[in-house]
């Protein structure tokens, strides 16, 4: 077993001590509930509980049938009172069953609302929650638990404590019974039901145990899943023939689970059968006591067949109650998850955006001063103290070799990390100051990993301004800017075209999938924009032409431009090159190749590179 997947890990022991925040939680759980589907819950809480007292008065009517049709041997005068009760019992039956079929009913509403309100909670929080949580494992290992295990939970803990009330109201109608019967027969129904409660409270505890040790585990067997299955993985996979060895790895982390679950499941039978076994012999000892008094007289045969039922029933119901706060117990922790998770800070919710969004504003002025930051963990900060500005209207060129830092300045501006020291102005407001949202829709990005969305053309390019998603003049304009008309031409449904293979929509090259992120770019109705190696797929001559069709998209904006081309970065109006997180050099493309310092160093090697090329070319 692999030494993450210990079953004695950070799960709590079972505990009297723990049964206050079990129900605390319990209760949490019932409020959440409650307020995604109020009616429906109370109707399987009063479905229960009608169905728990009928079966008490079955038992009851039970009883009198019995000596009814014991009198009526002896004597036809009986016979009409013995009917009597057979119609009750028969009525009683028969509204137990619609009961019943209620109880089953609003469960099954129950788990479908109820796992639909978990999961959209799970996913809203998910999307307010900071960005660099997405780059903390933990967090990862968090999230897919809850996502993997919490979801039905609630519905699972309003279940169990539904069980707990049916149970109860059953159970009190056995013990007012059975206590003419004397204290011991309490006692035994008791003892009989204690022992396979603790045997599963501690299969519980290292079911969960084993559940949270393995979440990074569980991780991973997806991944590995995914290299296997995924288009964009699977031509590689086969073309160095790495499939075994993939499989291996995922076979792998399966076994363990399997190896992990079955020692576990193992354990659980053992010291089920065993200790079930002494509360049956309790049982069986209270129940021979039992027929001993009838045959001597002292209870009537309908007295025995009730005490009998009562007795077994109340076993039953005592074990369901105790199985039910195991469960309940086992629940809480994984709720526990879930609130904690729920719990964690957010930044806020993403307004909609609206059209006066959109209305036409001034290019700001965006200052950097003296901005650091450092990655969690990491040895060294990623930018030091970094201090530029962009001037309004201003197109400025960040250049430097990979892991300059570059990319971490473009999350810091957008809103994605916080700096770790210093500040960011846009027209002399930090950005620190303004709620996530307000900041992001002043901002428009292009990555360079940009996303390839399995939706239409035409959302794939709305989404850059959702107020216009479906406005088909603003997608013309927005594809007529970023060069996409003949793309869009050849699709055979054109902007209604689905994109993607995950479901069956047309593929894209990458070169035409950047053509699309630079038109929602267009669309975009932001005063800073910001491109990261935005045409990194596209050829020279494609590139020259999208640079000519961004001078337009530049007026009334800010722009911030990130490239390794130094063909594009001559259209900057300033250059700022990053070494190491600082800012080694800065000025006009002309006056940084006078200096013949970093940048001018870079340009003329990529220049050479060029150079050669070409003159192979000519000797070819």
């Amino acid at each position: 077993m692999q030494a993450d997947e210990s079953t004695e890990q950070s799960a709590p022991r079972v505990s009297w001590r723990l049964i206050p925040q079990t129900f605390g939680n319990a209760w949490r759980t019932v409020t959440m509930v409650a307020g995604a589907v109020p009616g429906l819950l109370a109707a399987q809480v009063l479905s229960q509980l009608g169905d728990a007292l009928l079966a008490v008065a079955i038992a009851w009517v039970g009883r009198h049938l019995v000596d009814a049709v014991v009198a009526a041997q002896h004597s036809p005068a009986g016979v009409p009172a013995a009917e009597r009760w057979v119609l009750i019992e028969l009525g009683l039956v028969t509204l137990k069953a619609a009961f019943t079929q209620w109880a089953s009913y609003t469960g099954t509403s129950l788990r479908s609302a109820m796992s639909l309100s978990v999961n959209e909670q799970i996913l809203t929080h998910a999307s307010r929650v900071a960005y660099a949580q997405f780059e903390d494992p933990g967090f990862l290992n968090r999230l897919n638990q809850v996502r993997r295990e919490a979801s039905g939970r609630p519905l699972d803990t309003v279940n169990q404590l539904s069980a707990l009330l049916r149970n109860g109201a059953t159970l009190g109608g056995y013990v007012a019974l059975l206590n003419a019967l004397g204290p011991w027969a309490l006692a035994v129904m008791a003892l009989s039901a204690l022992p396979p409660f603790w045997a599963e409270a501690s299969h519980g505890r290292k079911m969960f145990a084993l559940s949270k040790a393995r979440s990074q585990r569980m991780r991973q067997s997806f991944y590995f899943e995914s290299v296997l299955t995924t288009e964009s993985t699977v031509k590689e996979v086969k073309l160095l023939a790495m499939g075994r060895w993939v499989l291996a790895r995922f076979r792998e982390v399966h076994q363990s689970f399997y190896d992990a679950e079955r020692s576990l499941h193992r354990a659980r039978a053992v010291a089920s059968f065993a200790l079930g076994s002494l509360a049956t012999l309790a049982f069986y000892g209270a129940y021979t006591v039992i027929v001993h008094r009838t045959i001597a007289g002292a209870l009537s045969l309908g007295a025995m067949t009730l005490y009998l039922v009562a007795l077994q029933q109340g076993r039953q119901c005592l074990s369901s109650m105790l199985s039910a706060i195991t469960r309940l117990f086992e629940n809480d922790l994984y709720m526990s998850t879930l609130f904690a998770f729920l719990d964690l800070p957010t930044q806020g919710d993403d307004r909609a955006l609206t059209a006066e969004d959109g209305a036409p504003q001034r290019a700001p002025e965006v200052r950097f001063e003296n901005v650091s930051y450092r990655y969690p963990d990491a040895e060294r900060e990623a930018l030091r103290d970094v201090t530029l500005t962009l001037k309004p209207g201003e197109a400025l060129a960040l250049v430097g070799r990979n892991g300059a830092g570059k990319s971490t300045l473009v999350k810091l501006l957008v809103g994605l990390y916080q700096p770790t020291a210093g500040r960011i102005l846009v027209d002399g407001v930090d950005i620190a100051t303004l709620a996530p949202e307000a900041l992001r829709r002043q901002v428009g990005v292009v990555f360079q990993d940009f996303a390839r969305f399995q939706f239409s053309a035409g959302d794939n390019i709305g989404i850059g301004w959702m107020p216009e998603r479906e406005d088909r003049g603003a997608l013309d304009r927005a594809v007529e800017a970023a060069g996409a008309g003949g793309l869009i031409a050849k699709l055979p449904r054109g902007l209604d075209t689905p994109l993607g293979r995950a479901f069956g929509g047309d593929d894209l090259s990458v070169g035409q999938w950047q053509r699309l992120a630079l038109a929602r770019a267009f669309m975009r109705h932001s005063r800073v924009m910001v491109l990261d190696e935005p045409t990194a797929a596209l050829d020279a001559e494609a590139e020259h032409d999208v640079f000519l069709r961004l001078r337009a998209l530049r007026e009334g904006r800010t722009a911030l431009l990130i490239t390794h081309r130094f063909s594009t970065v001559r259209m900057a109006d300033r250059v700022v090159v990053l070494d190491d997180g600082a800012v080694v050099e800065e000025g006009t493309h002309g006056e940084l190749l006078a200096r013949e310092g970093r940048y001018a160093a870079m340009f003329n090697l990529q220049a050479e590179g060029y150079r050669t090329a070409e003159r192979t070319r000519d000797l070819t």
